[in-house]
């Protein structure tokens, strides 16, 4: 059973490939299909992958000790101009309660940090729910391959967003702690 909001904080820190985090990104992802890896191996492998992209750019969610979802960010996507959103995960029983924009407001904090101007990502086409999430966060649609949609946004604007956002939560979920 979820704890108060209170208790969670959101913790910079590199993804490993231990059990807590592989079952709950299965967790998270299981309803959606077609859209992830099935394989604990190629969970494991994936979230190494992660953090071998940017070690630094990857955000855990916590509730007390337990892990509830994750950001993996890419500061170097694309020679450091373009910062990309590789994953965002929350465990389902955490979903619509704001983690998952909270998680995307400190991923692209980060990826503006590094001097990308520009955030991409990619969510699939029967994601309505993400879709939602990033429209509302200013994603716009800007290509397709296959089932996956590619969104954009522009971090320029940042500052002023994080702001409204930080404003209307006042939830300690923006708070977190840095890990160090």
């Amino acid at each position: 059973m979820p704890c108060s909001a209170s208790s969670i904080r959101i913790r910079q820190e590199p993804l490993s490939g231990s059990a807590d985090l592989i079952d709950l990104y299965l967790r998270a992802y299981r309803p959606l299909g077609d859209y992830y890896y099935r394989h604990r191996v190629e969970v494991k492998g994936y979230l190494k992958w992660l953090r071998h992209r940017d070690p630094h750019g990857s955000f855990v969610a916590y509730d007390g000790d337990r892990r509830i979802g994750f950001i993996a960010t890419d500061s170097r996507w694309n020679h450091g101009t373009v910062g990309a959103i590789h994953e965002l995960v929350v465990d389902p029983e955490y979903q619509s309660r704001g983690l998952g924009r909270a998680l995307l407001v400190r991923g692209m904090v980060y990826l503006r940090s590094q001097g990308c101007r520009v955030c991409e990502l990619w969510v699939g086409e029967r994601n309505q729910r993400a879709q939602i999430l990033y429209q509302s966060m200013g994603f716009q649609e800007n290509g397709r391959w296959g089932k996956w949609i590619r969104m954009t946004r522009s971090l320029e604007d940042l500052s002023e967003d994080l702001d409204s956002e930080i404003a209307l939560t006042g939830s300690p979920l923006y708070q977190g702690d840095s890990g160090k």
